[in-house]
């Protein structure tokens, strides 16, 4: 039962973005109720707290970009690999409409046509 409260508890400072009420809960003393698997998440919990701090203060995240990244590894795994990295890389822009930029040969072809001219 303690073991579910305070999984609960921990569930709705979360919820609500109560970095201090997740301090407390993390910080006070328990008894032999809890669960050893709770005592490891609390020990873990105590141990990031600076950084779960960081995440109740800041809207930043990087799951677009994780995204991206396991996006880009299921192409490489579904493609069985590519003859080169320039296809490699021509399929992850096509897959994320991107826009492409010249690579360094054609930026040395329009410059030496330019003089040219």
């Amino acid at each position: 039962k303690e073991t579910y409260d305070v999984y609960q508890a921990i569930i709705k400072t979360v919820g609500e973005n109560d970095y201090e009420g997740l301090d407390k809960l993390v910080t006070q003393a328990y008894s032999n109720g809890l669960s050893s698997y709770m005592k490891t998440s609390i020990k873990t919990l105590k141990k990031h707290l600076p950084h779960i701090k960081n995440t109740f203060t800041f809207p930043y995240t990087n799951g677009r970009i994780e995204g991206m990244n396991n996006k880009i590894k299921v192409l490489n795994r579904v493609a069985y690999g590519y003859r080169n990295f320039n296809n490699y890389k021509n399929r992850i822009i096509l897959h994320f409409n991107l826009k492409p930029r010249p690579n360094h040969k054609d930026r040395i072809q329009i410059k030496t046509s330019s003089m040219a001219a």
